[in-house]
């Protein structure tokens, strides 16, 4: 990301980070559409992918931060679905998920420190030398100085835009699919469906846009 424009690629950490994100999900879903009691399966395909993946990250020397992180997700997710019988139980680590980062952006607004205001402003501080001028044209000021500068007031009111429109983003995965979960078997198919579209692809939309709410303003 820049000042001027979004990378929806980047964002989710390219498109292979994207895959490993979605393929074990999605080979997941497949399994189990096809072979509704095969759970079995269905898990050791998905933790062979996250491996596979890990594995090709090693050979080529990259970063396996965004690997591990799938890798154990999907570890925790088909050894809780495999222990408890219950195919459902793959999606419940996600769903934790997105209850704690809900909690979390609910919290952050109470308190008046919205969530997204925190990881622009990191994101600002790290990007500047003590002493820098913003891409604003001003003075790097104090790392909490943008909560209670009056010419900020702008700023705080877009990161709290920003941070409401991320909560919405975990209150709607949570709307969707915890009744998907608590159904059953009966609608397994249909809580992987909708775990893939509001995964990756909702989570780079609401990113590029909270993007366009609070990105620096630049000028001539």
């Amino acid at each position: 990301m820049s000042g001027e424009r979004f990378d929806a690629a980047a964002a989710v950490g390219g498109w292979r980070g994207a895959a490993e994100s979605v393929l074990p999900t999605l080979v997941f879903v497949v399994v189990m559409a096809l072979r509704p009691t095969a759970l079995v399966a269905a898990v050791a395909a998905s933790l062979a992918l996250s491996a596979l993946a890990t594995a090709a990250r090693l050979a080529q020397r990259q970063p396996l931060t965004q690997a591990l992180g799938g890798a154990a997700l999907a570890l925790v997710s088909a050894v809780w679905a495999w222990r408890s019988g219950q195919a459902s139980n793959f999606y419940a680590t996600g769903l934790i998920i997105n209850a704690v980062w809900l909690t979390a952006c609910l919290v952050s607004l109470a308190a008046r420190w919205p969530l997204v205001g925190v990881l622009m402003e990191l994101w600002r501080a790290s990007a500047q030398q003590p002493g820098q001028e913003t891409a604003d044209g001003t003075a790097s000021p104090g790392r909490s100085s943008w909560r209670t500068d009056p010419e900020r007031a702008a700023d705080r009111r877009r990161y709290v835009l920003g941070t409401v429109v991320l909560a919405a983003m975990f209150a709607l995965r949570l709307v969707v699919e915890v009744p998907l979960y608590l159904a059953g078997q009966e609608t397994i198919s249909a809580l992987g469906v909708a775990r893939l579209v509001l995964g990756v692809p909702l989570f780079a939309v609401v990113l590029w846009f909270v993007w366009l709410l609070v990105r620096p303003a630049h000028r001539p």
